[in-house]
């Protein structure tokens, strides 16, 4: 795990502009009198020296807070549900494509529009938590209500499950907002139980009472009756979602949902590296299986075996057959559960590395291709056909799972 920014990397990431002015105005930041603004690193470090020599903890707080919750949507996925929030304005989006970096995206949308800012941390959650999503087909293709009284039905609902089974949920607020593909994002936060904690108040030490959040999102597209769900609790919770959100949100009375199973891979074909010729083809430099987790035939023993760094890009496969000459668990009917492929393209002029693009899938249908692009996903479906591990009629379904939702599967 990457360590935190602090704020000052935070603000060094940042130009000196308008909205950061107003960022520091807004927190009270006072300024010696004649502040010499500049767009440059020695302005920043001047600005970070006011900050940390301001006497009011507040102030410094509220400076380090804003500048945090903003960050957290400054990497590649926080990027994707910034750009997906203000899909529908195209002046945002202008705006966004603008920025300097993606750190400042993130900034510029958190002082500028939050609402959307708001969503892209919905989408982002949403995106983030998908490996726990579960499928469901609900048979029926229904706009979705977006008016404010099923909307109250739908969190009345929610209230009223949590209420009997875990004595909270008082308060319920649900957020319904579009995506690509004729696709909804549907974001509830319900009050969990209250607890008590030990929080720092400016310099003084408090016990606070308050209730965290319990966050679930639902996914549905309109084009095939397909929902999918994240929530905490099991088969009964998922149930209760899916059921509140036909009943409430889609106005059918009786829905038979039909969970979507996954289907599984078939991995056995990496047991001799990843031999793909078209990929050389294709411009990739060297191809590696980076690492194999897999599972002894009396499934009582996992293993992982993976390629280090100063392995110089050899594949586990081969390295396992010169560490195990004899007790090799490629060759002894070991199943493969999951594994990870690097695809190399050769350096740029003056670099030393080339990119890397991963490949990670499970044998229960788990594959990362959504985070490429459309032509380089079927590029990589076309690999995985070719080494036997997906069948040509498999292939990721935007209808279903949009690419742009994350943790496309296949079908």
């Amino acid at each position: 795990m990457l360590k935190p920014l602090s704020y000052p990397d935070i603000l060094l990431g940042l130009p000196v502009d308008e909205t950061l002015t107003t960022f520091l105005a807004r927190a009270g930041l006072a300024l010696p009198e004649g502040f010499a603004w500049s767009d440059d690193t020695d302005c920043t470090k001047r600005l970070i020296a006011a900050i940390q020599s301001c006497p009011d903890q507040g102030v410094r707080d509220r400076i380090a807070a804003g500048l945090h919750t903003s960050a957290r949507l400054s990497g590649p996925s926080g990027k994707q549900a910034l750009f997906q929030a203000a899909r529908a304005d195209s002046a945002v989006l202008l705006a966004l494509i603008q920025c300097r970096s993606d750190m400042h995206r993130a900034f510029w949308l958190f002082m500028h529009h939050p609402l959307l800012f708001e969503q892209a941390g919905d989408i982002e959650y949403a995106d983030q938590h998908i490996p726990q999503a579960q499928q469901h087909d609900l048979g029926v293709q229904l706009p979705v209500r977006r008016d404010a009284e099923s909307l109250a039905s739908f969190c009345a609902a929610i209230k009223a499950f949590y209420l009997q089974e875990m004595g909270c949920g008082e308060v319920c607020i649900a957020h319904l907002m579009d995506r690509a593909s004729g696709t909804q994002l549907l974001s509830v936060h319900a009050k969990d139980l209250a607890m008590q904690r030990v929080e720092f108040d400016g310099i003084e030490l408090q016990r606070r009472v308050g209730s965290p959040t319990i966050h679930m999102v639902l996914e549905y597209s309109e084009v095939t009756g397909v929902v999918r769900t994240v929530i905490k609790g099991g088969a009964k919770y998922q149930q209760m979602l899916v059921d509140a959100f036909a009943i409430h949100l889609l106005g059918v009375d009786q829905v038979q949902a039909e969970r979507i199973k996954q289907p599984t891979l078939n991995l056995s074909g990496l047991r001799v590296g990843f031999q793909v010729p078209q990929a050389l083809d294709d411009g990739f430099l060297t191809l590696q299986v980076k690492s194999l987790t897999m599972l002894a035939p009396d499934r009582s023993f996992k293993v992982e075996l993976t390629a280090m760094a100063s392995a110089d890009h050899a594949c586990v496969t081969e390295l396992a057959a010169d560490h195990f000459p004899s007790d090799n668990p490629l060759q002894r009917g070991w199943e493969i559960q999951a594994a990870r492929i690097n695809l190399y393209y050769p350096p740029e002029a003056g670099r030393s590395r080339g990119k890397v693009i991963a490949v990670e899938v499970t044998r229960r249908g788990r594959l990362n291709l959504h985070k490429y692009d459309e032509k380089l996903r079927a590029q990589l479906e076309g690999y995985l056909i070719s080494l036997g591990i997906m069948q040509p009629q498999q292939r990721l379904s935007p209808q279903v799972v949009p690419a742009e939702l994350v943790g496309a599967t296949v079908e």
